[in-house]
């Protein structure tokens, strides 16, 4: 599945419109500047987009069960 390849754009994409995005939020959510939160949420969520392409793509470079390497 190729298209999941694409999902590793997105937080590259949160990463640049955080800046346009603080000027028009609240200044506070919960409790931390609106920039911090916005930053820690998109760290944790590229993880877990990382491990959704990771998944997504398989083993595609390991070698087979029966030890053969190709």
């Amino acid at each position: 599945m190729k298209s999941a390849k694409w999902l590793a754009a997105l937080p590259v994409a949160a990463f640049f419109s955080g800046g346009w995005l603080s000027s028009i939020a609240p200044t506070f959510v919960l409790g931390m500047p609106f920039l911090m939160v916005w930053n820690v949420s998109w760290l944790v969520l590229t993880s877990l987009i990382m491990v959704v392409i990771d998944r997504a793509e398989g083993d595609i470079d390991a070698p087979s069960a029966n030890g053969d390497a190709r």
